[in-house]
């Protein structure tokens, strides 16, 4: 039932266009008076068309679903866009998403890549949070040109501070010709919106090269799975 209320022209809506239909089929021009009347009840018709919609929310969130109450809360904002309690219970859904799934990474920086554990999803916020202190020593030699970038999920990471921490995200099921995953910035705290979904990779920014001791602390919450 909810999926197609979508589709259907709410309630106030159809009720005022019935009456001017009728007004038109009957050849006359309504009144003021007419009209007023006729906005006070659409106005009616519109509170209670919402606070339908607000039940229903209410019910399916009552139910478990949280889901297909945040998609009915949003169905409201599209009718009401200035509705503050539906805005601010979003607000409040989009935070206890945080509370209720986390999980804590030891990330061994001496490992290179290494994979959290957890699945994102696209589109879905993930909060990235990272704690704690290593050590890092490159023992090189360059040339005036400097390090130079060959594999971005091997080697440094243009336009990253050396040894900030980054993530990747990887795909479950690698299809042929997919293009190599890109890594990003994360550094000390990051609300990542994946524009794909797959596995989450995390390291710290350094060349091959170097040798890295130490862990990091890494809480990921939100919209993760395992």
């Amino acid at each position: 039932m909810f999926r197609r209320i979508s589709f259907y022209m709410p309630a106030y809506c159809l009720f005022a266009l019935s009456m001017t239909i009728q007004a038109n089929a009957q050849g006359k021009k309504p009144s003021v008076a007419e009209i007023q009347s006729l906005d006070l009840k659409a106005e009616k018709a519109q509170q209670n068309f919402l606070k339908s919609m607000v039940d229903l929310a209410t019910s399916y969130e009552k139910a478990g679903d949280v889901e297909r109450s945040k998609d009915m809360l949003r169905s409201i904002l599209k009718l009401k866009p200035d509705a503050e309690s539906v805005k601010n219970k979003l607000k409040q859904y989009e935070e206890e998403v945080f509370d209720r799934k986390s999980t804590v990474v030891d990330l061994d920086v001496s490992r290179g890549w290494i994979n959290a554990g957890v699945l994102v999803s696209k589109g879905k916020v993930v909060r990235i949070e990272a704690d704690g202190k290593y050590r890092l020593l490159i023992n090189t030699e360059l040339s005036p040109q400097g390090y130079l970038q060959k594999d971005k999920t091997k080697d440094l990471v243009a336009g990253v501070p050396t040894g900030a921490l980054i993530g990747m995200i990887a795909p479950a099921t690698r299809k042929r010709n997919q293009p190599e995953p890109q890594p990003f910035m994360i550094g000390d705290k990051k609300e990542l919106q994946p524009n794909a979904s797959g596995i989450l990779f995390l390291k710290v920014n350094t060349p091959p090269q170097a040798k890295c001791t130490g862990k990091l602390k890494v809480i990921l919450s939100g919209n993760i799975s395992r």
